[in-house]
C-alpha cells in the first residue's frame, strides 16, 4: 500500500505511474511552494509591501523572490515624514504649521485634556438641566 495515496499496487500497475499519483505530486509541490511563499510574503509585509502580490510572487519563483525581498528597502510612510495634508484644499504640509501655506486657514487644534474635561463637565451640565426640567414638567 502506498503511504500517499492509500492505494494497492498490483503487479500490472507497479512499474507504471498512476494518474492519481502525478496529481498528487503537483499539490504536494504547490502545498511546499505555498509554504515558501509565506516567508517571502512576511517579510515583504514588514517592509511596506503587500502580502498577496509577494506571497504569489514567492510560490511561483521563490528562488528569484527571496533575494529580491530581502534586498529591499522599507517603505518609508508619510507618518514618518512629518506631513500631512490640509483638510480644506488638500495641500501637503509640516505637522508642525498650524497655518496652511497655500490657504491661509488656520488647522483644527488636537483636544488636549483640559478641553476633553471641559466637554466632560459641560455634558453633565446638560444633563442636570434635562433632569430639572424633565421634573418641572411631571409636576
Amino acid at each position: 500500500m502506498c503511504w500517499w495515496a492509500g492505494v494497492r499496487r498490483t503487479r500490472a500497475t507497479e512499474g507504471k505511474p498512476e494518474f492519481m499519483d502525478e496529481i498528487q505530486y503537483i499539490f504536494v509541490i504547490l502545498f511546499f511552494g505555498m509554504l515558501l511563499g509565506v516567508i517571502t510574503g512576511a517579510i515583504a509585509q514588514k517592509k511596506g509591501e503587500s502580502f498577496f502580490l509577494w506571497w504569489l510572487f514567492g510560490t511561483l519563483l521563490f528562488i528569484v523572490a527571496l533575494p529580491l525581498v530581502i534586498l529591499m528597502g522599507a517603505k518609508v510612510g508619510r507618518r514618518n515624514q512629518g506631513v500631512k495634508k490640509c483638510p480644506y484644499c488638500a495641500t501637503e504640509m509640516n505637522v508642525k504649521e498650524m497655518e496652511c501655506p497655500s490657504c491661509g486657514r488656520g488647522q483644527v487644534p488636537r483636544p488636549t485634556n483640559a478641553a476633553w474635561e471641559k466637554t466632560l463637565a459641560a455634558e453633565d451640565d446638560v444633563e442636570k438641566w434635562a433632569k430639572k426640567e424633565n421634573k418641572g414638567d411631571a409636576g
